[in-house]
């Protein structure tokens, strides 16, 4: 059998973007196959597990990126604009408020659950050609070669590959199966997920307060907002003995009165927070790409915007490639895509990493810091605008190239 041009293997958030974005090359004939032990889609959308109730907060960069795609319409009907930020340090005085009115963009971004994302991107790539799903399917054994890769599959299928990409989440295995290693940084706390209802509607204000026990973060979702409320492991057991009243109580008493009252709560759902960064990228014939190849603290909302900037690097890459009818495998591209996805890591990741440490700490001099920080950053609209601008990941110079995209061929609804 002749060797696929590309295997990508996850078929979530990563996968179905990444894609999209290599429609360029399909038009122009080049062969892929996506591999997901995820059931096989329904007409409307994925069935993998990383479409589920939470929300994503999509920063300013994602959503130019997902209109170039030709997925903003339908990004617009189901998403939340972001259109106001604070960001506090409960009892002390660091305050800093962001408006996107000051700011040409319009909007800092947008706030849309993982479920109705996953439908937007489903509808967006099911008709494309020279796909071939294979839902319901996990990749047993890889094998990279000199001239393709070999992929054995648990159906007792194997096939070939120029090129592997592997965005099969945080926990990959075949990472794992490969040796490539990570090194790991554990927060010690969970983040627990929820929507909240709050007296006063949202009217697309986020908040970011920073507590002496975590980040809570209010972003607008809908009807209601989607909170991340960040509770340390010492606290959890505390946590999760509180009965519903008991712990609005404590979520309004650490909150504040922002939105008025925090008056109900969704379901809760928590994960451990971890920082896991892949010591490699790239191997001859292979990438690693989103949660497989970082995954970070959400104090900044920065985890799928990360990883949209390394797809749409990737898919610069490989469009170029395969439409001219290069080697999508060649090592020495591969490495230079690397080196400017890890810078790019490096500083989102470090971002994330000072902030938890900054406004996790009670020592004064810290407390003095942060507190002249932001309000230098409030009383300053230079500094910023800077602040914004890499906060929406416009200062991390990912590319943005032009698609040609008919929707109404393509029946995005």
């Amino acid at each position: 059998m002749k060797p696929f041009d590309i295997a990508i293997v996850g078929g979530g958030l990563v996968g179905l973007t990444l894609v999209r974005a290599l429609q360029p090359a399909l038009d122009a004939g080049a062969r892929l196959v996506v591999i997901d032990p995820a059931p096989n889609p329904t007409d409307q959308a994925p069935q993998s597990p990383s479409f589920d109730d939470r929300a994503t907060a999509l920063a300013a960069y994602s959503c130019l990126a997902l209109r170039r795609l030709g997925l903003g319409e339908p990004l617009d009907r189901y998403a939340s604009a972001i259109r106001w930020i604070e960001v506090s340090d409960k009892g002390h005085a660091g305050y800093q408020v962001m408006d996107a009115a000051d700011h040409p963009e319009g909007a800092f971004g947008q706030v849309i659950g993982n479920a109705a994302l996953g439908q937007i991107l489903w509808q967006g790539v099911q008709s494309i050609p020279g796909v071939d799903w294979r839902f319901g399917t996990r990749v047993q054994n890889l094998v990279p070669g000199q001239s393709d890769s070999s992929l054995h599959l648990d159906n007792g299928d194997s096939l070939t590959a120029r090129l592997v990409i592997l965005c099969d989440g945080g926990r990959s295995p075949l990472t794992g199966q490969l040796g490539i290693g990570h090194e790991v940084r554990d927060y010690q706390a969970r983040a627990v997920i929820a929507t909240a209802r709050t007296e006063q509607p949202h009217a697309g204000r986020a908040y970011e307060r920073f507590t002496d026990t975590g980040p809570i973060a209010m972003l607008p979702f809908g009807d209601y907002s989607a909170l991340v409320w960040t509770v340390p492991s010492r606290l959890e057991k505390r946590f999760q003995v509180l009965n519903e009243r008991d712990r609005l109580a404590l979520l309004n008493q650490r909150f504040g009165q922002r939105l008025g009252r925090i008056t109900e709560l969704g379901p809760l759902t928590g994960y451990p927070l971890q920082r896991r960064t892949a010591t490699e990228l790239v191997r001859h014939r292979l990438l690693v790409l989103g949660n497989a190849a970082a995954t970070l603290h959400p104090v900044a909302g920065q985890g799928f915007n990360l990883a949209l900037r390394s797809v749409m690097r990737t898919a610069t890459l490989l469009n170029q490639q395969l439409i001219q009818g290069e080697d999508a495998g060649a090592i020495a591209p591969l490495r230079t895509l690397a080196s400017s996805i890890q810078a790019d890591q490096a500083i989102t990741a470090g971002f994330s990493d000072t902030l938890v440490r900054s406004f996790g700490s009670e020592r004064p001099w810290l407390q003095l810091g942060r507190t002249l920080g932001l309000n230098t950053l409030d009383r300053h609209p230079q500094l910023g605008r800077g602040f914004a601008l890499a906060s929406m990941g416009l200062l991390q110079g990912a590319p943005l190239p032009r698609y040609d995209f008919n929707l109404s061929k393509e029946g995005l609804t």
